[in-house]
């Protein structure tokens, strides 16, 4: 590896009461969700992950994605696999890089709204977000739209995450503060309802 032009940028891990992505939750009970990036300048890539904190939760996901920052427009691949608790990918589950769920994705802002569209090449789904703040709460707004197979919207297109959530920081010493975050996230198509707390480090 040419450290000149790569160079390790950061790594932490999220922790979080339930994993619930676009509306929908994965697996149940906690979810640590370790992450690493690399990359130069606008070119970066990395890992992401999501482990269930018991042996029975389910959900384990582990993700690599590469992104490029255009200056006010990034464009993002990720490839999304679902291990099993062993870390191996079972019969019919695609493995880490075959890249059968692929998700191509654009991200801007607007003022101050955060845009994203992303679109999956193989399930055909597309979602849409709009993220703003209002005073101290920050909301968000998600657009699910099924193409072959049911995806967000169990086969149909509506909205599929109503989200308002917060964030503060917990001083645990002088030199360090602990990033603390909750949000309540509604899913009218499913009608599902959910409270999450989480904690990053």
């Amino acid at each position: 590896v040419n450290t000149n032009t790569l160079q390790a940028q950061d790594f932490g891990a999220d922790l979080y009461s339930s994993y619930v992505w676009r509306g929908t939750q994965f697996g149940s009970g906690a979810h640590i969700q370790p992450w690493m990036e690399i990359g130069k300048g606008s070119l970066t890539g990395g890992a992401w992950g999501s482990f269930p904190t018991t042996a029975n939760g389910g959900g384990n996901e582990l993700d690599l994605w590469i992104s490029y920052d255009f200056g006010g427009f990034a464009l993002t691949v990720t490839n999304y696999t679902f291990p099993t608790n062993d870390g191996t990918y079972g019969s019919g589950n695609p493995g880490l890089l075959d890249g059968d769920w692929t998700e191509i994705s654009g991200s801007t802002d607007i003022g101050s709204i955060g845009l994203s569209v992303g679109y999956f090449t193989d399930a055909k789904a597309l979602y849409v977000e709009a993220g703003f703040p209002i005073g101290a709460i920050d909301v968000g707004v998600g657009f699910g739209s099924d193409g072959k197979d049911p995806f967000y919207a169990g086969g149909d297109t509506g909205i599929v995450n109503l989200s308002f959530g917060g964030s503060k920081e917990l001083k645990i010493t002088e030199e360090y503060s602990l990033p603390l975050s909750g949000a309540f996230t509604y899913n009218p198509k499913s009608e599902a309802a959910f409270l999450v707390f989480g904690a990053s480090f």
